[in-house]
Order: structure tokens, then C-alpha cells, then sequence
């Protein structure tokens, strides 16, 4: 007669019910590929700006030609890998554990994730001909804001990482007339990145 272990099938259900209410895909190779992407991105900024940042927050005549343009182009790229690569381990992962990757979940993170990426966006767009020098900071904030509506669908750990991309933003701001902008965007879009996707894929494994 087969006895059953108790603990093995509570385990089993508490796993069921949280694959149910979580969306556990998420690939910390993922996060080590956007923020490896990302600091790719921020070095061809550096290069374009010849090393002096400051001129971010230089008067329009003052910057070089198709400033806005590189700016538009690099990062739009970088925004583009990232999602093409996130999308790829995230996908790979799925097919690994064997779960769907779009269902009522993860349909639930992405409108809690867009809604303040899309607001962030919008912000942005306005401060490119007000104050350009916080657009670094407010993509900082608003992708910690984010990262911390949509963490009660995922990994715990996105919420951790929301709040230091939120802290840093704060910090940016701080300094933004230093013209340190595009140091803190690399720290938070690429170090804490490649960081959270160690740890998660310490963690929870590919």
C-alpha cells in the first residue's frame, strides 16, 4: 500500500496556488542581459557627449548636432533589446517549467507595469522641452514605481529592485543640475539590473 506524505502534497498545492496568483517566469538572465544592454547604451552616450555629461543641461544651442536624436535612438534600442531579450529567457524559462507564460497573471503584471511606464513616458516627453536635465531621473522613478505596482504578481524580489531604482531616481534629481544624469541612469538601468538578475537566477535558477 502506497503511503502518501501530507507535506509533499501541501507543498505541492501551496506551489499550485502561487504559480496561480504570481507570475514566476521571470528570468534573472533576463535582467543580466537589459542591464548589460543598457550600460552597452550608456557608453555610447558617454562617447557621443565626448565624456562631459554636463552637457545635458546646456542650452539647446549649446549641444551637439542631433543631440535629441542620438538620445532618441540609443535608448529607444536599448528599451527594444531589452524587451526582445527579456521576452526570450522569460519565454524559455516558461518552456523549461512547463507553464503558460500569458494568462490572467501575467496579464494582471503587464497592465500594473504599463500603466505608470506609459504615465513616466508621457512626463518625460513634457520635460524634453522644460527640463531635460530630470528626464534621467524621472525614467528612474517612474520604472521604480512601476516595478513596485506590479511586484505583488511576481517575485518578491521586483519589489526590492522597484525601490532602489525609485531611491536612485530621487538621488538623481537631486544632482541633475551636476550633470550626473547619465551616471545614474546606468547604475539604475544597468548595474541594479545585471545585480537583481544574478540574485534571481541564484535563487530560482534559468
Amino acid at each position: 500500500m502506497i503511503q502518501e506524505d501530507p507535506l509533499r502534497d501541501l507543498s505541492e498545492i501551496r506551489q499550485m496556488m502561487e504559480r496561480s496568483s504570481r507570475f514566476l517566469s521571470l528570468s534573472g538572465l533576463s535582467g543580466i542581459f537589459a542591464g548589460s544592454v543598457a550600460l552597452v547604451g550608456a557608453a555610447a552616450a558617454w562617447k557621443f557627449l565626448e565624456g562631459t555629461p554636463s552637457l545635458v543641461t546646456t542650452p539647446f544651442a549649446d549641444r551637439p548636432y542631433g543631440f535629441y536624436q542620438f538620445f532618441i535612438v540609443n535608448f529607444g534600442g536599448v528599451l527594444l533589446l531589452s524587451l526582445i531579450g527579456g521576452f526570450y529567457f522569460t519565454n524559455r524559462r516558461a518552456r523549461i517549467k512547463g507553464w503558460k507564460i500569458w494568462d490572467a497573471t501575467s496579464k494582471r503584471l503587464f497592465v500594473n507595469l504599463a500603466i505608470p511606464l506609459a504615465t513616466g513616458g508621457i512626463f518625460c516627453y513634457f520635460l524634453l522641452f522644460r527640463a531635460p536635465e530630470l528626464i534621467a531621473a524621472s525614467t528612474l522613478i517612474f520604472y521604480g514605481l512601476a516595478l513596485i505596482n506590479a511586484s505583488k504578481y511576481t517575485h518578491s524580489d521586483v519589489r526590492n529592485l522597484g525601490l532602489c531604482e525609485l531611491l536612485l531616481g530621487i538621488i538623481c534629481g537631486w544632482f541633475a543640475a551636476t550633470g550626473t544624469s547619465l551616471l545614474f541612469w546606468a547604475l539604475g538601468f544597468g548595474v541594479l539590473h545585471i545585480l537583481y538578475g544574478i540574485i534571481l537566477y541564484r535563487k530560482y535558477g534559468a
